[in-house]
């Protein structure tokens, strides 16, 4: 039941349009260290910023290969509520194995107890 929950979860958002670029007011500098701060120029944190905006960019790349259906949403945010709800429904597939994994030891032990 659960994997027919996340088939239809997965193919519910699916659009046909790519996953638009990151807006450019999103500030995606990251904290530094006080100790190692150094004055730098104007161009170093715009060089600082375009790297880790790269790199984010090429994470939402990574994270739009492993969720089902993915590549084809249409923006960032699309992408997260999707990958939330897949993280839901794997937790969930972990819980049912989990259940079915207990069923058979107690199963096992059963037939041990009866000389099976």
């Amino acid at each position: 039941m659960a994997n027919a929950k996340a088939l239809s979860h997965s193919s519910s958002l699916v659009t046909t349009r790519a996953l638009a670029p990151l807006p450019e007011n999103i500030n995606l500098k990251r904290k530094r260290d006080e100790s190692s701060l150094v004055e730098s120029s104007q161009g170093d944190d715009e060089e600082d910023e375009e790297e880790c905006k790269e790199e984010v960019e090429k994470k939402i790349v990574e994270l739009q290969k492993i969720v089902p259906g993915g590549e084809s949403l249409e923006n960032v945010d699309n992408l997260f509520e999707e990958t939330a709800g897949y993280i839901l429904d794997l937790q969930n597939q972990i819980k049912g194995l989990r259940v079915l994994a207990s069923f058979f030891e107690l199963l096992d032990k059963q037939k041990t107890k009866l000389g099976a």
